[in-house]
């Protein structure tokens, strides 16, 4: 008999729960982007100066966040950048669901975080073949965040508004070129 410790359990139930749902519509309904380029002026009759803020800075907000937690391990706290509901979607499996953060933070377990080395920065070309699957295609946005582990676990956030809306995770990269 193994002894599995008590978050792999927890991991397992959710697991089960997740494949036993039906697979749900894709990720919400597209909001529209809040204003890019805020405006200044410096005088009472003065033209309002339009100063652009870099798109990008909430997603590399949420990289440096997501990274540095998945590759330590250290989860917890990620329910704070997760949208409620987060889509949770296991790959090769029928897992494809709407659940509250705190369950998408132990629903994580299933990539076990923390193990192995952890690569944020994979080639374009990577991501491209990700997109390819007919299945998850959809999961992989052109600002999507993607782990993979040494051991062999991939993970993808999908962000929008400063928040993941969803995560795709498959225990071996081989999952996601179906």
């Amino acid at each position: 008999m193994t002894l599995r410790p008590p978050h792999a359990l927890r991991a397992l139930a959710l697991l089960l729960a997740l494949s036993a749902c039906a697979p749900v519509s894709p990720v919400g309904s597209p909001e529209p982007p809040a204003d890019p380029t805020p405006t200044t002026s410096t005088g009472p009759d003065a033209e309002p100066v339009t100063e652009p803020t870099p798109a990008t800075e909430p997603v590399a907000d949420l990289r440096t966040t997501l990274s540095t937690a998945v590759a330590s391990g250290e989860t917890d706290a990620l329910d704070a950048v997760f949208a409620d509901p987060i889509r949770v979607v296991i790959a090769s499996s029928e897992a494809d669901s709407e659940v509250g953060p705190v369950d998408a933070v132990i629903a994580l377990d299933y990539i076990r975080p923390g193990s192995g080395a952890w690569e944020w920065e994979l080639p374009e070309t990577t991501i491209d073949g990700y997109r390819a699957s007919a299945y998850y295609q959809e999961l992989f946005p052109a600002d999507v965040i993607v782990g993979r582990s040494s051991e062999g676990p991939v993970v993808a956030f999908s962000p929008e508004g400063g928040k993941v809306v969803a995560i795709l995770m498959a225990i071996d990269e081989q999952l996601l070129f179906f």
